[in-house]
């Protein structure tokens, strides 16, 4: 199964961020995922280590779809204890991406991520998605959604509002009006991109803007998360760092309508 956009992309890792998880559309796009068993191609063949988040000792949507495919062995999962900490997001992986040895580093939400391809890419998704990053001239890829998550007054604290006025001008200049997408708001939920530049950005991340917030980090409407934060720094890391706004590799839920796409099982 395989969703094609509106214009023309293919993307094969589908994210039903936020409200959409709960979505008939996105329950559709897991159903039919989920009658698929067949053995995909190991990451480690396309020089690719692919990690996620998790509570130690649950079964997770993107680890279940992993298993369907017969990779589970190879989804790196990094423990997060409870009570859930959001930064943690970004302090636990870049603790792990030093021990990270492939060219590429890719990392998944594990509560609402599925990966799924056609006949025709199916043994061979991971070469695929990597052919396509390379094409777009970045060093490190995020997902993309419509809405603006964290925004003023919500999801957020009125101290980080000057930021969030920041970031929705970059984005709309950038993504908005010269790349004329609504997909057009960085979404921390799914990343791909060069490990040894990601090594870098998270360590920038977590040292320069996050490390100070950690202790307020179990109030997800401080700063979105580590939403507000991952967003934060897109601006200074443009244009190594972009975001999917094409929805070539990463296509997110919200707001999304079934007539935008066609699904072909």
């Amino acid at each position: 199964m395989i969703i094609e956009t509106k214009e023309g992309t293919w993307p094969c890792i589908y994210h039903g961020n936020g409200d959409s998880k709960n979505s008939n559309l996105f329950k559709k796009i897991v159903r039919l995922d989920t009658k698929e068993m067949y053995k995909e191609q190991n990451p480690k063949d396309a020089d690719l280590t692919i990690l996620t988040w998790s509570v130690k000792g649950e079964t997770t949507m993107l680890e279940d779809c992993f298993e369907r495919k017969g990779i589970k062995d190879s989804l790196y999962v990094m423990n997060i204890d409870k009570p859930f900490n959001w930064l943690d997001k970004i302090k636990t992986i870049q603790e792990y991406l030093p021990y990270v040895k492939t060219k590429y580093v890719m990392a998944l939400d594990s509560t609402d991520i599925i990966v799924s391809t056609d006949s025709d890419g199916k043994g061979r998704i991971w070469s695929n998605i990597i052919d396509v990053l390379e094409t777009m001239g970045c060093k490190m890829l995020w997902n993309a959604e419509k809405r603006s998550w964290p925004s003023i007054g919500v999801g957020s604290d009125s101290s980080f509002n000057k930021q969030i006025r920041d970031i929705e001008d970059f984005e709309d200049k950038i993504y908005r009006n010269i790349c004329e997408s609504e997909y057009c708001r960085l979404n921390s939920g799914a990343f791909i991109g060069l490990t040894d530049y990601v090594k870098e950005f998270y360590h920038t991340t977590w040292h320069e803007y996050t490390k100070e917030f950690y202790q307020q980090g179990e109030n997800e409407n401080m700063f979105g998360g580590d939403q507000g934060f991952i967003r934060n720094v897109q601006r200074q890391a443009f244009p190594e760092t972009v975001i999917d706004y094409d929805c070539r590799i990463f296509h997110t839920f919200v707001d999304v309508k079934e007539k935008e796409i066609t699904i072909h099982e």
